[in-house]
């Protein structure tokens, strides 16, 4: 089970307060930090300084004396805060439950080139590929959008790239039916129906993210998703089975 939390910089216990309540059932057997946005010192030391003189940057002897540029790039999705209290909030957690701790994950499955290549010699368990697990920090940035309200309707939605990467580390060939008790707007189905999962049932309370996800399944039908259940949470109460604990 993934289990994606968000805390509010008021309340930053409240991710960890879910994950204590829930270790009665599951074991917690990995922390995933979704990075939203980043900022990242670009250090480079090949080439002159940004202040450097045309003429400094012509002469080879000055070029190499001098300190290497340095600038600060941002990355993704920036949802400033009014606060002088906290610090912007740019992670969320995705904390990965099982029974019982020791399921194996398809890890290369997210894999990324080695920035060294010379630990694909050094380490054994490389054999030989330049492939290694991306860790537990997750660069995800929200899509561009130009109409809140036409193409994301939905206070806390996540990247359908997200539950991607949480379909294929968990192995989208083990995937029976995958199920979402919080459908929202849908982006947990649309990741279903392009990782080929073939079973699906969702549950959402609010009749218009219902409709919307309605929408966007039907939208992107295709050689997917064969059987899909997608339903009103208010409807489980006829079903004892399927009621809320």
């Amino acid at each position: 089970m993934f289990l994606n939390i968000g805390a509010a910089p008021s309340n930053p216990m409240l991710p960890h307060e879910i994950v204590m309540t829930l270790r009665e059932f599951f074991v917690l057997q990995n922390t995933i930090h979704w990075i939203k946005s980043i900022a990242i010192d670009d250090h480079c030391s090949r080439r002159p300084a940004g202040d450097a003189r045309r003429s400094d940057q012509s002469d080879a002897r000055n070029v190499s004396r001098r300190e290497a540029a340095t600038a600060i790039r941002s990355f993704g999705h920036f949802k400033p805060i009014n606060s002088p209290r906290f610090l912007n909030d740019c992670h969320e957690y995705v904390f990965h439950f099982t029974k019982s701790g020791r399921v194996k994950l398809n890890r290369l499955a997210l894999g990324v080139p080695y920035q060294d290549k010379s630990n694909i010699a050094r380490w054994r368990h490389t054999q030989g590929d330049d492939l290694r697990c991306r860790g537990n920090t997750w660069f995800v940035p929200y899509e561009t959008i130009q109409s809140r309200e036409k193409e994301r309707p939905h206070p806390a939605t996540f990247p359908v790239q997200l539950a991607e990467w949480c379909i294929k580390l968990h192995g989208v060939s083990r995937v029976e039916t995958m199920l979402d008790p919080f459908l929202g707007i849908g982006n947990s189905v649309v990741a279903a129906q392009r990782c080929g999962v073939r079973r699906f049932i969702g549950f959402e309370i609010d009749d218009a993210y219902l409709s919307e996800t309605k929408r966007r399944i039907t939208r992107g039908r295709g050689p997917g998703i064969s059987k899909m259940r997608v339903t009103s949470r208010a409807s489980t109460a006829r079903h004892p089975r399927l009621r809320r604990h």
